[in-house]
Parts: C-alpha cells; sequence; structure tokens
C-alpha cells in the first residue's frame, strides 16, 4: 500500500467518524443574545439611523438575520479604503514582459514549486495543466495580489469521492501556504489543487505548462457597489470581532462553533458572488478587504487557539 493510500484510508475514517457537535449551552445563550439585540436594532421599533446618511431605516426593513448580526463596537462601513481596487494600464511588468508573455525566470520556479509540492502528496492522477490565474493574470493587480497557482487534475482519478478529495486538497493547501513564505518578484505564492470539473471565474488564465493564454483578459474600466463592499466586509468583520469577544470571555466551545459557521458563510457568500458577477461582485471584493486587513488570517487563528484552549487542562 502506497504512503498517500495509508493516508488518505486514515482521512476518510476520520471523517466518518466525526459527529457534529452542536452549540453548548454558554454558546447558545450568547447567540440568543445577538438575535434579539438584532432585532431591537433593525426593526422599526429600534429606531436606529443610517450610519452614512443619517436617516432612519424604513419600517417595513426586515431583521438582517442571525448571519448579519451587528455587535457592540461595530467596523464603520466608511472607514474600509478601497483605494488599492483599480485598474492599470498594463500587466505588472515584474511579473509579464512587454509583449504580456509571463517572465521565464517566474515561470520556471512556479512550475518548480507547484511540481514539488504535488510529488510530496504522493498522487497519481494526472496533472492536467498548472495555471498562474487571479489579479496577477489581470489589470486589477495590486501590492496585495499574490501568484494564485493552480495545479489542475482530475479529483475522481483520486477517488470516486470527490468532496472528501477536495477536503483533502483545501487542508493540505491550507497547511502548505501556512508553512511556507515564499515569495517570487516580491509576490506570495498560493498554490492550489483544482479539480479540472470546477467552474472558474477568473477573467484572466495563463498555462504555465504550455506558456500561453487559457483566457486573456481585457483591460476595461469595471463598476462595482462600493458602498454593498463595504457593508458586507464591515458585517464579516463584526462576525469575526465576536469570535474574538467569545474567545478572551473563555468561551472557547461558542468561540470554535461560531467561527466554524463564520468561515462557511465568508465561503458560500464568495461563492455565489463569483457565479453571479464573478470577480467584481461585492461578496469576493469583501473578501478581498479581509484578505488584505489580516481578518482572515484572524479567524483561521481564533480557529486554532479556540480548538487548543479547548482541548488543554490547566495546571493545578
Amino acid at each position: 500500500m502506497s504512503d498517500f493510500k495509508r493516508f488518505w484510508n486514515d482521512f476518510v475514517s476520520l471523517h466518518e467518524s466525526a459527529e457534529p457537535t452542536p452549540f453548548k449551552s454558554k454558546a447558545q445563550q450568547r447567540y440568543k443574545q445577538l438575535r434579539r439585540k438584532n432585532g431591537k436594532m433593525y426593526t422599526s421599533a429600534g429606531g436606529i439611523k443610517n450610519k452614512s446618511s443619517g436617516s432612519p431605516y424604513a419600517n417595513n426593513v426586515k431583521p438582517f438575520g442571525t448571519d448579519r448580526l451587528r455587535f457592540e463596537e461595530d467596523v464603520d462601513p466608511e472607514s474600509i479604503d478601497l483605494a488599492s481596487f483599480v485598474i492599470h494600464d498594463a500587466l505588472d511588468r515584474k511579473v509579464w514582459n512587454s509583449d504580456d508573455k509571463l517572465d521565464p525566470v517566474v515561470r520556471d520556479r512556479l512550475l518548480q514549486i507547484a511540481q514539488e509540492f504535488y510529488d510530496k502528496l504522493g498522487i497519481n492522477a494526472e496533472i492536467k495543466d498548472i495555471t498562474l490565474t487571479g489579479s496577477l493574470a489581470n489589470y486589477n493587480w495590486s501590492k496585495f495580489s499574490d501568484l494564485d497557482t493552480h495545479i489542475i487534475i482530475d479529483f475522481d482519478d483520486v477517488d470516486e469521492n470527490t468532496d472528501l478529495v477536495r477536503d483533502l486538497m483545501q487542508q493540505t493547501k491550507s497547511n502548505w501556504n501556512k508553512t511556507h513564505d515564499i515569495k517570487v518578484k516580491g509576490y506570495e505564492v498560493e498554490l492550489y489543487v483544482q479539480d479540472e470539473k470546477d467552474p472558474h471565474f477568473s477573467s484572466g488564465v495563463y498555462s504555465l505548462l504550455n506558456d500561453e493564454w487559457v483566457t486573456e483578459p481585457t483591460r476595461e474600466a469595471k463598476e462595482f457597489d462600493r458602498e454593498a463592499v463595504k457593508k458586507k466586509a464591515a458585517s464579516l468583520m463584526d462576525m469575526i470581532d465576536e469570535v474574538q469577544k467569545m474567545y478572551d470571555e473563555g468561551d472557547y466551545d461558542g468561540a470554535l462553533q461560531y467561527s466554524g459557521k463564520v468561515k462557511d458563510k465568508i465561503k458560500k457568500a464568495r461563492s455565489a458572488g463569483l457565479e453571479r458577477e464573478g470577480e467584481y461582485s461585492f461578496e469576493n471584493l469583501a473578501f478581498k478587504v479581509m484578505r488584505r486587513n489580516d481578518y482572515l488570517e484572524k479567524l483561521s487563528r481564533l480557529r486554532v487557539d479556540a480548538y487548543d484552549s479547548q482541548m488543554s487542562i490547566a495546571q493545578q
């Protein structure tokens, strides 16, 4: 039995034996308190005024619901800086040549990193392509951009349970990206293993294997709802701050459970936005805002810290 097959069997057994843990009573109480507070703040009875315009919300506005709770120390949407979301006249010349071909040094290094990462997985599935995508394969690059390198395979070649394969690839990718801090031309390298059947919504995709564009980007001014981006980002940042508050109060179980809900919400919102409007959906841009101000890192750290604290036994 190969090392990967042994690891895969252990991974499957772990998932099959895992049982979802319901909220403990303290977390439930906290959740109910936030729901009640949300109802008071966002119904006509609450009488709250709009932060940006100063005018009251209309009487027929419905409560935002559990996934849009607002907390005591709300992030002000107007404090969110969107100045880095601009369209440049050209691709980043640190990465691309004047004829919009990828710099050979950059290409060779990304291929080397991707191949070594994949070899360590021990998977026999054929690599269909290795691509560069994201803002650095487009005109909306910025100092916050990453070299998003995708290894394309057929998940069916790994196992028929493709959902579980996806989970494994996601965890492996996350662990690698957290462990390594490789920069090429000043940009961090982010690896991702992608199923060839998955839809991809980037308007710029470059094949590293074939050294040619799969989808060549076009430079056009993109309009997006700036207020929607700010409000969405602020709402999700509030939730992450609430996870921090739970953790600080010693409610490690509540912090762990709620952080999982927030993580799932962010993922689903971004996927829906990409499918609906592509890279410039307000959900995807809100995700980028949180990544740029380290809120996504904060959420990941809190999940680990909450679990570690929950599992630890204090010295008597």
